[in-house]
């Protein structure tokens, strides 16, 4: 509510450095209640990576403010700042903390709103707003800390202004709250609800054509900066001033009470003395919306005074258009499911939707449906959060992700779990938005031309992909890569997506979940195999559901903004019986070389021969090279030479190398535990073989790997190997883990 201060009898308690002062913030804004230590380190650290020495750093502080607090309370019972699995909780009163404070009082003056007495609720709701004292956290704030909980505060206070001013205008007040409501429009120009409270106490006041300003500024401002038109609200709002509706003026009740006030304030009351006459006169009528308190704070009410019942029904339904993007998300089970029994399929269709669930609520929206395999999600466009259009595309994008594993960037992504698809199809326009309770939660039912638009362009993607309609590649293009989807122009699929900075004001998780400090090292070998050219081998250890393939994902993923300054190739391994020692390296060689599985083999050897001239530098370098590599091609014909496995392999050495000289290069092998000895033996020796080249080999398996060779990598330089263990509270993992996996499925995770 202002800066961070602790303040006792004795007064303000030293709350030591920033990083001190922002762990006992972000520990209040969650009082009561358990933060884990990842979500606080998350905080800490929200830009810059935090360092490995991140979690003592954070017990040092937790060990000050421990002892700040207990020697400030002294022998009174005052906040514990304790330890609890899997983080830490400050233990406090609710009348302790300011915030707590402001949010009873909220809920007891919406309570008073919603009972029809907007006396109580003006009152009750101006004393909550005078708790505070500027931006909430300030000195953090000025510091450069955005958290998403910050954000939300912030909005609840703005939320809570507009209540207290729908309070006054009920009371009668338009005149005393008109120069506030003026002053808060031109700071919020795209809160509609004000700007209609604004236009409604205008019309009050009898300024009328300012009123109509009012919404002419407003639709200036939407339609410039978003394509859309004011709420269908706020359009009624503007014909109900242009025709002079009745509705607009005071119920007759609210003018009764108001004359009585002024007929009370104006006059003395019977009996009184002359002094008391006196003091009338000399402090005035005053302001008759606004009576003062008695001294026991109760709101005084004129005599006789009826309090209404809410406004009678009518017969008109409601419709309300509102800008809104709309996210459907489909997810497709291939011929690997047939064979499984309808509950195991429900199984996974309820697993992966719950994920989808909580993918739409992290990113800030709503889910408006669930539909056997279909979600659908709402995300509504306020001027104090983020586009929605773009946390929709976050939305969408960060589920296919969970699922799946990259490819080629044009090319769609390989499934997590075999034979389990996912589709996403984003929009973006105007819907029908009614809040509905169901099962005692409101949830928002989404209607209109929007829900068919994006249904038809879920259709029409492909599985693995997100697609967006133009308005949403608009909102969007600044922070997210497209490329056209087929012949449309209307229609543009994801590429890439930037990294969160902190302008939506939401915390976005990463998906490699706890994972963050093994991506900071495989981050610190890259960088000194690039700047020293010195080729390095990290090996990934883990069991199914543990996380791998994700980890080795995530740091493609991540790699994929440094394209400009490294090369990133991958490769996965297959089982036994379905690829042969060569598979893996074909892979990695087809992608270099922008080989496509449409390409016909006359033109897929030309585009080998071209990349290998400008590698080799002469031609017939390459010439030599293509013969040995042409097993990775193409079937090679019984009137020519077929080189044996080694000499491929030893050529694809060679390509490597001369490929990294060219452009630092990243290879990437999944599932290597399952390759045959002589692949084993070339990745492993790869680094060993390949002198000052700036080259990473990362390698992902299973344990598996070290019974099929005990010495992997060991006593060697310039090799890393990380054996990873669950993470705690990776829902994701607990996800994956509990899928009815097909027979022959891949990996999972």
């Amino acid at each position: 509510m202002g800066p961070l201060e602790v303040e006792t009898d004795s007064g303000l308690v030293e709350l030591g450095g920033a990083r001190q002062r922002a762990a006992l913030a972000f520990l209040l804004l969650h009082a009561n209640r358990v933060v884990p230590t990842s979500q606080l380190l998350d905080a800490l650290w929200p830009t810059d990576r935090a360092p490995l020495t991140a979690r003592k750093i954070l017990q040092n502080a937790v060990w000050r403010l421990r002892r700040a607090l207990a020697h400030a309370a002294g022998p009174e019972v005052g906040p514990e700042l304790v330890t609890r699995a899997p983080g830490y909780m400050v233990r406090v009163r609710p009348e302790e903390v300011d915030l707590l404070v402001f949010q009873q009082r909220v809920a007891e003056g919406r309570a008073a709103l919603a009972a029809d007495d907007p006396m109580t609720a003006s009152r009750v709701l101006r004393e909550a707003l005078s708790l505070w004292q500027g931006v909430a956290l300030a000195d953090l704030v000025e510091d450069g800390t955005i958290w998403p909980q910050l954000t939300a505060v912030q909005e609840m206070r703005l939320d809570v202004m507009e209540d207290r001013f729908e309070a006054e205008l009920a009371c009668g007040g338009h005149h005393a709250v008109l120069r506030e409501l003026e002053a808060y429009v031109e700071a919020e120009p795209l809160r509609e609800r004000a700007s209609q409270q604004l236009m409604t106490a205008l019309y009050r006041c009898g300024r009328q054509a300012e009123a109509l300003g009012v919404y002419s500024r407003v639709r200036a401002a939407l339609v410039g900066g978003l394509g859309l038109e004011p709420g269908r609200q706020m359009q009624l709002l503007q014909q109900s001033v242009l025709t002079q509706d009745p509705s607009l003026d005071l119920p007759p009740e609210v003018m009764a009470r108001r004359e009585q006030g002024l007929a009370a304030v104006a006059s003395p009351a019977p009996g009184s003395t002359e002094r008391e006459r006196d003091e009338h006169d000399a402090h005035g009528a005053g302001d008759a919306t606004t009576p003062a308190p008695a001294a026991d704070d109760t709101p005084q009410t004129a005599p006789g005074l009826v309090l209404t019942g809410p406004p009678e029904e009518t017969d008109e339904p409601p419709n309300p258009r509102q800008p809104a993007t709309i996210l459907m998300l489909r997810f497709h089970l291939g011929a690997e499911f047939d064979h499984l029994p309808p509950k195991d399929i429900d199984r996974v269709l309820d697993a992966v939707s719950q994920l989808a669930r909580e993918k739409i609520e992290e990113f800030g929206g709503e889910v408006a449906a669930s539909i056997g395999s279909v979600q659908l999600g709402y995300f509504a466009h306020t001027p104090e959060r983020a586009c929605g259009a773009e946390r929709a595309v976050r939305a969408g994008t960060s589920v296919r992700d969970c699922l799946s594993v990259p490819a080629a960037p044009s090319a769609p992504p390989t499934p997590v779990v075999r034979g389990l698809h996912v589709q996403a199809a984003v929009t973006t326009g105007e819907a029908v938005v009614t809040q509905w309770t169901v099962a005692g939660a409101v949830r928002p039912w989404i209607g209109g031309d929007l829900i068919d638009v994006c249904q038809d362009m879920l259709d029409q993607t492909p599985d693995g992909m997100v697609r967006v309609c133009d308005l949403t590649h608009r909102l969007t293009e600044s922070r997210v890569v497209y490329h056209r989807a087929g012949s449309s122009r209307s229609r543009w699929q994801v590429r890439t997506i930037c990294p969160v900075t902190g302008a939506l004001g939401e915390r976005c998780p990463s998906q490699a979940g706890e994972r963050e400090y093994e991506l900071d090292l495989m981050h610190g070998l890259l960088r000194r195999a690039r700047h020293r050219s010195i080729p390095h081998l990290i090996t990934v250890l883990g069991e199914s559901g543990l996380g791998k393939t994700r980890l080795l994902m995530e740091f493609r993923r991540r790699l994929s903004a440094e394209k400009d300054t490294v090369r990133v190739l991958t490769g996965s391994v297959r089982c036994p019986g379905s690829g042969g020692p060569l598979s893996a390296p074909a892979e990695m060689f087809a992608a270099y070389c922008g080989i496509g599985h449409e390409d016909t083999e006359r033109t897929a050897l030309r585009k080998a021969e071209g990349t290998l001239i400008r590698l080799a530098g002469t031609a017939d370098g390459a010439r030599a090279m293509l013969a040995a590599l042409k097993p990775l091609i193409a079937p090679v014909r019984p009137a020519q030479r077929m080189p044996s496995t080694g000499e491929t392999l030893g050529a694809w050495r060679d390509f490597v190398v001369k490929a990294a000289l060219e452009q630092p290069l990243v290879l990437i092998w999944d599932d290597l535990h399952h390759a045959d000895d002589i692949l084993l033996e070339t990745v492993e020796h790869l680094t060993d073989t390949s002198v000052d080249v700036p080259l990473l080999n990362v390698v992902g398996a299973r344990a598996l790997l070290l019974e099929l060779r005990p010495d992997w990598a060991g006593g060697r330089q310039h090799s890393l190997t990380i054996s990873l263990a669950s993470a705690a509270g990776d829902t994701l993992d607990r996800l994956l883990r509990s899928l009815p996996v097909p027979d022959g499925s891949a990996d999972v995770a």
